[in-house]
């Protein structure tokens, strides 16, 4: 299956079910939602059955409940979303987007040595990186 970018609506939704898993009901995802802003059950049905015809969901009957299921996991979207960022606006280059991130003052010297400490880690032994 192809991904596609999901619009900000469907993000926010799929967030939700990607926090609470496999099984969440249509109540369970408003429940959540709610917290942030009044979200009508139709509007959000709709948002549903888009991500479900997308691939990104599959949907099945429980009792009167309707329960929906992860079919595209979060780490893959996420995966998806930032190759894309990091080619669109930067070139492909990791050093140029930290570097911008630096320079907009958007990420501080902590995270830059959290950066550094994880390249570090996820690099030891490997003489090719």
């Amino acid at each position: 299956m192809k991904l596609t970018r999901l619009p900000d609506t469907e993000l926010e939704v799929m967030k939700v079910v990607w926090q609470k898993g496999n099984g969440v009901s249509t109540s369970q995802i408003k429940e959540v939602l709610d917290q942030q802003r009044n979200w009508n059950i139709s509007a959000l049905q709709t948002l549903l059955n888009r991500l479900i015809d997308r691939g990104f969901l599959t949907s099945y009957k429980k009792g009167k409940n309707k329960l929906y299921d992860i079919m595209v996991p979060e780490e893959r979207y996420l995966a998806f979303e930032n190759r894309s960022f990091l080619k669109k606006l930067n070139e492909n280059s990791v050093t140029k987007l930290v570097a911008s991130l630096y320079h907009s003052r958007s990420i501080s010297q902590k995270d830059l040595q959290e950066l550094a400490e994880f390249i570090e880690q996820n690099t030891e032994g490997d003489k090719n990186v």
